[in-house]
């Protein structure tokens, strides 16, 4: 008991700390609970991709849904500086929607569609000094009003890419056009030639054997020329006889 009033203040002091901490934590606990439910938030992506086949230059646009929450999409577009391009018909038609269909955006989950250079040359801004080409984000408002945007610079670089094309091509100038990758599946065509030359290889080989076995059967047929000289040597024995009569 005396350790505990000699302690008293120190176990106050260290008992508020734990108590303001635990607030904290549930205080931010409850803010982010809120923020997923009632709060609905959009990201908007923006890629500068190309088809490694025909090395056609497209635009990849995704928004995505990171609530918890459904939502609606009103109108989809790009804003181009401060103009706003509406491509909620050109979207549907990509999704093979009809024009009163909704379009909704589920739950943690995404949309992705495809623009290629020409569907994206519509949102350049026509200016007495020709197109014209801004910051562009990727815009999206929902059925209750609700405007989201996001900055998407690398569809920005594609195209740059496509207006320089554009002005050289206007200008007589030769236009650099990338070359034709073919797909992996079809490179290991030039691999056939070697693999030919090792399946002749243990062909051949087996050929050649049967020419060495030839040479020792024609050593029996010499033996007989060797036993003709053996004959003749005992022929002249005969006369020997004679001499002894």
């Amino acid at each position: 008991m005396e350790w505990l009033n000699e302690s008293a203040g120190l176990i106050a002091l260290v008992s508020g700390v734990l108590t303001v901490a635990i607030l904290v934590v549930v205080l931010v606990l409850v803010l982010s609970l809120r923020n997923r439910i009632a709060v609905q938030r959009l990201k908007m992506l923006g890629f500068y991709s190309t088809d490694p086949i025909t090395r056609e230059n497209y635009a990849e646009l995704t928004v995505g849904n990171k609530s918890i929450n459904d939502i609606g999409i009103a109108e989809i577009g790009i804003r181009n500086g401060k103009v706003n391009f509406d491509l909620t018909p050109l979207f549907r038609r990509k999704k093979a929607f009809t024009d009163s269909s909704r379009i909704v955006i589920e739950q943690r989950s995404s949309v992705t569609f495809r623009l290629s250079e020409e569907e994206l040359s519509l949102v350049l801004v026509d200016t007495p000094r020709g197109k014209h080409l801004g910051v562009l984000r990727l815009y999206v408002v929902d059925f209750a009003g609700n405007f989201y945007r996001g900055s998407i610079h690398n569809v920005r670089k594609l195209m740059k890419n496509y207006l320089l094309r554009q002005k050289l091509a206007a200008q007589g100038k030769p236009v650099p056009v990338p070359p034709v990758r073919l797909p992996a599946s079809e490179a290991p065509a030039p691999v056939e030639a070697p693999a030919e030359a090792v399946a002749e290889a243990p062909v051949e080989a087996p050929a050649e054997a049967p020419v060495s076995v030839e040479a020792p059967a024609e050593a029996p047929a010499e033996e007989p020329v060797v036993g003709e000289p053996a004959a003749e040597a005992s022929e002249p024995a005969a006369p020997a006889e004679e001499k002894g009569e």
